[in-house]
């Protein structure tokens, strides 16, 4: 008679060493289990050690260091913890997750960004918040004004530190990390283990713990992937087409802001008044009322850059068009990661012209599988051969533009 193998339980809340009344709230709010980077990354921060955890988009990264922080803060007076995000919409996010669940302890949590006035930052920090959010460069801001002393810290974390060396916050990284004691826990959050990553850790982190949840470089099974091949000059009426098509809520990526602010435009004057815009020419007040809209359901077409791509949570996302494909092949995995979560379906659909072929192959080795193919709509012309003997125009890479 063969032996049954045997399975890992799953864990529950109670078994991660979370007060009863913490994880009573967690319950009520609808989360019935702990998600893989939850389970095994709370009990290590309890323990006050130091992680690097990289987890796939969707996963739950957020809520596996503010819960252990909750734990470890309630009861206590005074700033012991900063947390710092890539972009201001994460931020944000990230103190919705503390007001959420830290709360009804007595948790105050500000988000310190861009965009708003210096004076009101101040304000909020003059009641020594448990917990700080900010953007590196609001920070940074903070602490050369001298309203933030950080000599007192007790956890620092690094979300989405993989994003903010590629935006280029390296410098204010390491200004803020000068400003804080090295007996600190530091909990690193990454969606890549890439060799900056490795580095920073080694350099930052004492004795960590790691923990690797899946694979960065795969995207969901749940998720249809598509590329449609057409030329330039077709993709806005391909895009149109496939907003018509598909009903359900939409991300649409560009590649700069002033693409994703003409795209919008172009579909207002077409008619096609269900979208909206979030990139960081917009003030911070229109950025979060465009964000609150979409996730509300006023507009079903969210039409945003990369500042949208890592970290930002909304429900039910049914389809994401890449009407610029990313440069980066990481960023089409984060990209099509806004549909397919939580095992729920969708569809990912990028546009592919002849200079985007480079870019496509490096995606495919990423992921490790092909794409399946597909010509335009049948209105539409097949894309244009080029001329033989004409050499192509060369590709160029944008610079990287920092967002704070």
């Amino acid at each position: 008679m063969s032996e049954i193998p045997q399975t890992e339980p799953t864990p529950s809340w109670s078994s991660l060493g979370l007060h009863e009344d913490l994880v009573k709230i967690i319950t009520d709010a609808g989360f019935s289990q702990p998600t893989a980077v939850k389970a095994r990354s709370i009990p290590l921060a309890l323990d006050n050690y130091d992680l690097v955890v990289s987890a796939q988009t969707g996963t739950g990264k957020t809520a596996a260091f503010a819960l252990p922080i909750i734990e470890k803060l309630k009861g206590r007076n005074g700033t012991y913890c900063v947390v710092l995000c890539p972009t201001r919409e994460i931020a944000l996010q990230t103190q919705q997750t503390f007001i959420q669940f830290g709360k009804p302890f007595g948790i105050d949590a500000v988000a310190l960004i861009g965009g708003t006035p210096l004076r009101n930052d101040e304000a909020l920090l003059r009641n020594y918040p448990q917990v700080i959010i900010a953007t590196p460069g609001r920070m940074c801001d903070h602490i050369e004004r001298g309203t933030i002393w950080l000599e007192y810290l007790e956890i620092l974390v690094l979300d989405e530190a993989d994003r903010m060396l590629d935006m280029g916050f390296s410098t204010q990284l390491n200004k803020i990390l000068d400003q804080t004691p090295n007996n600190r826990q530091t909990l690193l959050f990454s969606a890549t283990l890439s060799p900056t990553i490795e580095k920073l850790s080694k350099e930052i982190l004492y004795e960590p713990e790691r923990i690797e949840i899946g694979k960065s470089s795969r995207s969901a099974s749940t998720i249809e992937q598509r590329f449609v091949f057409l030329d330039e000059d077709d993709k806005f009426i391909e895009l149109e087409h496939l907003l018509y098509e598909n009903q359900g809520s939409t991300f649409v990526f560009t590649r700069s802001k002033e693409s994703a602010a003409s795209l919008w435009r172009r579909l207002r004057v077409r008619g096609f008044h269900q979208a909206t815009q979030l990139h960081s020419n917009l003030p911070q007040a229109a950025r979060e009322e465009a964000l609150a809209d979409f996730k509300s359901g006023k507009y079903r077409v969210m039409i945003a850059t990369d500042v949208m791509g890592r970290g930002i949570h909304v429900d039910d996302v049914a389809h994401v068009i890449n009407y610029d494909f990313p440069m980066e092949p990481e960023d089409y995995v984060h990209r099509i990661g806004r549909t397919g979560r939580a095992e729920n379906t969708g569809i990912s659909t990028s546009l592919i012209t002849p200079r985007d072929m480079i870019n496509v192959r490096k995606v495919e080795a990423l992921i490790g599988k092909a794409i399946a193919k597909k010509n335009s709509s049948p209105n539409h012309p097949a894309p244009k051969k080029k001329p033989q003997g004409k050499k192509p125009a060369p590709v160029i890479s944008p610079k990287k533009v920092t967002h704070s």
